[in-house]
C-alpha cells in the first residue's frame, strides 16, 4: 500500500497478541500520549496491550511482514518473563540480540511472501532447537482463547495440576496478564474486530456475542480500556490493524 503525500492514524487498541513487526518499506511512527511521533526500528516486537495509551502513524509506501504468536509463543521462544513487554513495542534486537538481525536479513532477502513465510519458520526451528516443548499454560492460554476468554480460571487450574494461586502466577509470567485480564482483553479484541467488520451491526448484538452481561457492561469497559464510549468509535477506529488469526 502507498498512501502517497497522505498519512493514516489509528489508536492502538487493547489486544492479547504478541507479534514481530517487519517494515519492509516505510516505519510506523508512534507516540505515547502526547508525545512526538517516533519511527520505529525495522524489527520490532509487540507485547500484549491492556488499554489504549498510543497512537500510529502510517506514511508512504507500507508493507509490513507479521509474525502472529501463539499466546504463551514469545515466552517458549526467550524464556524471558512476558510481564516486561506488555503496552511496550521494542527493538527486536534488544530483546533477541544477533538473531533478530538474522530474522530480518532472511525475510527482506526472501522474493516473496510464501519465501517469506519458509524463512521465518526455518528461523523458528534453529531457535526452538531444546527448548522446552508445549506445555498445560500454552493449552490453557490457546484455549482461552479459542473460546473468546469465557471459561473458568479455576477449571484451567484444575487441568494443569496447580493450585489457583500457582496457575494465576504462571500464566502471567508466560502470557504477560493475570487470566482474568488476559480474558478481559480478549471479549474486547473480539468485539472491536467484529464491530471493524460490519460497523452497522448492532452494539447489542455484538456484545452479547462476545460475552458481556448487556450493553452498559461493555461500555464501563470501553471507558475502562480507551476512555471513550462505543458511541465515538469512528473513522479511526475502523482503521485499526487487527493481526490475523489462523
Amino acid at each position: 500500500m502507498n498512501l502517497g503525500s497522505g498519512s493514516l492514524y489509528w489508536p492502538v487498541a487493547p489486544r492479547p497478541d504478541q507479534i514481530i513487526d517487519i517494515y519492509l518499506c516505510e516505519p510506523f511512527r508512534v507516540r505515547a500520549g502526547d508525545g512526538d511521533f517516533k519511527a520505529l526500528p525495522e524489527i520490532v516486537v509487540v507485547g500484549p496491550q491492556t488499554h489504549c495509551h498510543a497512537e500510529v502513524c502510517l506514511s508512504g509506501e507500507i508493507h509490513v511482514f507479521n509474525i502472529l504468536f501463539q499466546p504463551a509463543g514469545f515466552s517458549r521462544l526467550t524464556g524471558m518473563d512476558m510481564t516486561s513487554l506488555v503496552n511496550r513495542d521494542p527493538s527486536a534486537a534488544d530483546i533477541l540480540g544477533r538473531q533478530a538481525h538474522v530474522l530480518n536479513h532472511s525475510v527482506r532477502v526472501a522474493g516473496d511472501f510464501f519465501g517469506r513465510v519458509a524463512a521465518a519458520e526455518r528461523w523458528f526451528d534453529r531457535m526452538l532447537e531444546g527448548r522446552r516443548p508445549a506445555g498445560s499454560f500454552d493449552y490453557a492460554s490457546c484455549h482461552m482463547m479459542d473460546v473468546g476468554g469465557r471459561v473458568r480460571v479455576d477449571a484451567l487450574a484444575r487441568r494443569s495440576d496447580l493450585s489457583p494461586r500457582q496457575f494465576q502466577r504462571c500464566f502471567t509470567t508466560r502470557v504477560g496478564m493475570t487470566p482474568k485480564a488476559y480474558a478481559r482483553t480478549i471479549r474486547f479484541d473480539q468485539a472491536i474486530r467484529a464491530h471493524n467488520e460490519a460497523p452497522s451491526r448492532p452494539w447489542t448484538d455484538i456484545v452479547h456475542d462476545a460475552g458481556y452481561f448487556d450493553q452498559a457492561h461493555f461500555i464501563r469497559e470501553c471507558h475502562t480500556l480507551v476512555g471513550i464510549p462505543p458511541s465515538r468509535f469512528g473513522e479511526d477506529w475502523r482503521s485499526i490493524f487487527f493481526p490475523a488469526r489462523g
